[in-house]
């Protein structure tokens, strides 16, 4: 070995020792898993795949792949990094972009504001938050039809795929991104790039590594890395590899539509549905489910098996069965597929509805249908649901459920995004010993790419299974995501679901009551720690026919209910309605007062506002959140410009606005605690 060598291979030492040591300590799991690789190479129980080679001719590093007998780099690796760091410009290519598309929207939509405490139409917040959204647009006469600037910073920043990494430095250096996610799929080639590369310039800033992670552990790394700074996703700038990077970007997009899903039940939903209707509610003596009182109290389900059946295409299939197994289940359904059921005279003991629509009232649930349903029926309903559907019900049998934060005190609520996942939550807190899911699908007939049954009372979109998803083009709101299947090794789905999938798994995995859940589903996707079971495998003749009284359910339920508000929890909405006022008459007021004359002076004031807001109920919290996730993506992205003009003009006009509009949303949110004080 020649002088020259020798130096080399100390260097490659050297760097891949500190490596090792910066793992230890900064990703400790991900060091043992270099290591135990390392000493198995050195024993010899594994043989290497990919050898590294120093390239005389480039004066770089290549990798040999030996089972294809190829160079990962051409035998061009110092071109191919010239050519990764040179794509990377403060421009707008090679961005995933999250903006919500009201500001692309340019007028104003009709929408009586004075209304928005008795509106059903559930469309006219949307209008609301549209025409809020348009001040601001407005103002700047910025409507996303021009995406062609010079940016000023880069946030966020991605590498997808490694290779040896010899161009993240560089690019790291170049960038000065204020995060950093590294995915590579193979631990093999990662554990190269240690030899070549100094990891440690990511971690000055702050770094997530997801290396050959299986795909729950990937997407826990993922939407941590989006989480973190979350009000800066609106450009994620990515450099690539361009090898096996397809399903990261699947799991990107999904996982900003998880975090970033602001539009999808937006603040002034949260505000004039939710807050409004469950204090009016809480006024009228409905029956609202208290959950920690069933978990520690109900036993009805001591030895009855349940049967959940949501309106997923899978429903259709094995309707029959269903139908010839009916009397071995107790029954739980959802608004969307009951009427399937009623139709092939299967019972129904448990119905649960999340959405909040009047609408409903004659599309879910006609007279004609609820007719035929047993006069024991219970109907579980959201807080929000609309009166014109819960005077539809037996008063004697409609239990009111709490959604986003409880406003009895020492109450709990489902987190989730659909009634499928949250009237499963429900069910765990009943203990129930087994439950059996079908048509909790959470994604698309991998047939006919049809989003429900055929049948159900819900909206259903037809999605083309066979058109060739652009993995260039990042959009997520639309497209089609694959996730790992219940039957099948993956299936089709699409981002609204796959955030249901993403808080059912958080459900179960919070689920310590022993109950077994299996899912029937044919279609469906896979929850972690559920069961998968095809119904073939169902000893369906050892089960006993039932025989219960619904009855007895509905007087247990009642029982573990509450009507009134209680002394302590008047107290404690009696203290958030002085804490608003503090951030009216003290906050928003030292705000105004505040010489502001650049975006980034604003924005730190903003989200320091944002983090005074100290209460005891957290829904303004989630009001106040939801309205800055629309609305600071959008102002970060405008004045994330190099020719900008004239900021502090702008940035005086925005904060007046911001000023007005969280003003209402704070008197607006004190009007409602004050009918429950």
């Amino acid at each position: 070995m020649t002088e020259s060598q020798i130096q080399l291979q100390t260097a490659l030492t050297t760097t891949f020792l500190a490596n090792l040591a910066f793992l230890s300590e900064y990703d400790n799991e991900l060091y043992h898993r270099v290591d135990e690789l390392s000493r198995m190479i050195e024993k010899g129980t594994y043989e290497e795949k990919y050898i590294l080679e120093f390239i005389v001719e480039s004066g770089d590093f290549d990798v040999f792949d030996v089972i294809n007998d190829k160079y990962l780099y051409d035998k061009t690796p110092k071109k191919i990094n010239n050519d990764l760091v040179q794509r990377v410009q403060f421009d707008e290519k090679y961005n995933i972009y999250f903006i919500e598309e009201y500001f692309a929207i340019k007028n104003k939509l009709k929408v009586n504001i004075d209304n928005r405490f008795d509106t059903q139409n559930f469309e006219d917040l949307i209008y609301l938050t549209q025409n809020d959204m348009f001040e601001y647009s407005n103002i700047l006469n910025d409507f996303l039809d021009k995406r062609n600037k010079k940016i000023k910073k880069i946030e966020k920043f991605v590498f997808l795929g490694t290779l040896l990494g010899r161009h993240i430095p560089r690019i790291a250096e170049k960038v000065n991104a204020s995060m950093y996610l590294v995915c590579e799929r193979n631990l093999e080639i990662f554990r190269l790039s240690l030899f070549t590369v100094d990891y440690t310039i990511l971690a000055e800033k702050g770094v997530i590594f997801s290396i050959m992670d299986n795909y729950l552990e990937e997407e826990k790394k993922i939407r941590n890395f989006i989480k973190t700074s979350l009000f800066e996703n609106y450009m994620i700038k990515y450099s690539s590899s361009g090898i096996n990077i397809d399903e990261y970007i699947d799991d990107i997009n999904a996982n900003l539509v998880i975090v970033n899903n602001a539009a999808q039940y937006v603040y002034n939903r949260y505000l004039y549905t939710y807050v409004n209707r469950a204090t009016t509610y809480l006024k009228n003596k409905y029956n609202i489910l208290i959950m920690p009182n069933i978990k520690n109290n109900l036993n009805f389900f001591e030895n009855i098996p349940v049967l959940y059946i949501a309106a997923g295409p899978s429903l259709d299939e094995n309707i029959e069965w269903i139908k010839n197994n009916q009397n071995k289940f107790y029954i739980v359904t959802v608004g969307a597929a009951y009427k399937k059921l009623v139709e092939y005279d299967i019972k129904i003991d448990m119905i649960s509805s999340l959405d909040e629509k009047m609408e409903i009232a004659n599309i879910q649930f006609k007279d004609e249908y609820l007719s035929k349903i047993d006069e024991n029926t219970i109907f579980l309903a959201s807080i929000m649901t609309s009166e014109k559907v819960i005077k539809k019900f037996n008063q004697n049998n409609i239990f009111l459920f709490e959604v986003f934060s409880p406003f009895y005190k020492d109450n709990e609520v489902i987190e989730g995004y659909s009634v499928g996942e949250i009237t499963l939550g429900i069910l765990l807190k009943m203990n129930i010993k087994e439950i059996y899911l079908i048509g909790l699908d959470l994604s698309l007939n991998q047939n006919t790419g049809l989003t429900h049954s055929d049948s159900s009372a819900s909206i259903i979109d037809r999605y083309n299974l066979t058109e060739e998803q652009n993995k260039e083009i990042f959009s997520v709101r639309k497209g089609i995501i694959k996730v790992k299947g219940n039957q099948r090794k993956e299936v089709n789905t699409i981002s609204i679901f796959y955030n249901s999938i993403k808080a059912m798994e958080e459900i179960l995995n919070e689920n310590n009551t022993k109950t077994k859940i299996y899912n029937l589903s044919s279609h469906g996707a896979y929850f972690e720690n559920s069961i998968s079971l095809n119904l073939k495998d169902i000893k369906i003749n050892n089960f006993k026919d039932l025989n219960y009284d619904n009855k007895i359910l509905i007087n247990s339920l009642k029982q573990y209910s509450k009507k009134d508000l209680d002394t302590d929890t008047q107290i404690y909405f009696k203290e958030d309605i002085q804490k608003v006022n503090e951030i009216i008459e003290v906050n928003l007021f030292n705000l105004e007062n505040e010489n502001i004359n650049t975006y980034d002076e604003l924005y730190k004031c903003i989200i320091n506002l944002y983090l005074s807001i100290n209460v005891n109920n957290k829904i303004i919290l989630i009001i106040v959140k939801n309205y800055l996730m629309i609305l600071l993506p959008y102002l970060s992205y405008h004045f994330n410009d190099k020719k900008i003009n004239n900021e502090s003009k702008k940035v005086k006009k925005i904060k007046e606005t911001f000023l007005l509009q969280t003003k209402k949303l704070l008197e607006d949110y004190k009007l409602c605690l004050k009918r429950i004080c």
